[in-house]
């Protein structure tokens, strides 16, 4: 009796568990993996970016600017979370919460030159040393890439 009961719970939680989307950034594949919008390989870390929608699904991308671009022609009402590296600290944190810059003296992989930092005293630091431009958060940014001439590259 204890073995089956055992097995039931057992049973129980693998099915309760195998519908529940994945938490957090997945993995990105350096030289592997292949960016959404633009379908270059993701190779350089520091301007990685990637969102989950609410199937479950990570999309990744190259470049900020590519993430910005393919979340306003794509699944925006359905995205769940955005994650995006730290230019400072080289580590995934919420797209969110991050503050953006743009400069064209740090050159992205698609030449966006959008680059996103966790702290906001950072990011007006290297906005200034880089003669940039200070975004704002995820959606001053997102409205800037979208419409300023410069930033579109492609």
């Amino acid at each position: 009796m204890k073995m089956k009961l055992a097995l039931f719970i057992v049973f129980v939680l693998v099915i309760s568990c195998g519908d529940k989307p994945e938490s957090g950034p997945v993995k990105i594949y350096y030289g592997e993996d292949i960016c959404e919008r633009c379908k270059m390989i993701i190779s350089e870390k520091d301007f990685a970016a990637q969102y989950q929608i609410s199937s479950g699904k990570t999309v990744k991308f190259d470049d900020l600017g590519c993430m910005f671009h393919y979340m306003h022609s794509e699944e925006k009402a359905q995205i769940e979370a955005v994650y995006v590296m730290d230019y400072d600290s080289k580590q995934w944190i919420d797209g969110k919460d991050a503050y953006y810059i743009w400069t064209k003296n740090i050159s992205t992989p698609m030449g966006h030159g959008v680059i996103a930092l966790k702290d906001s005293k950072k990011a007006k630091e290297l906005s200034n040393k880089e003669k940039g431009e200070y975004l704002g958060g995820l959606q001053d940014a997102s409205g800037w890439v979208l419409k300023d001439k410069k930033n579109n590259p492609d």
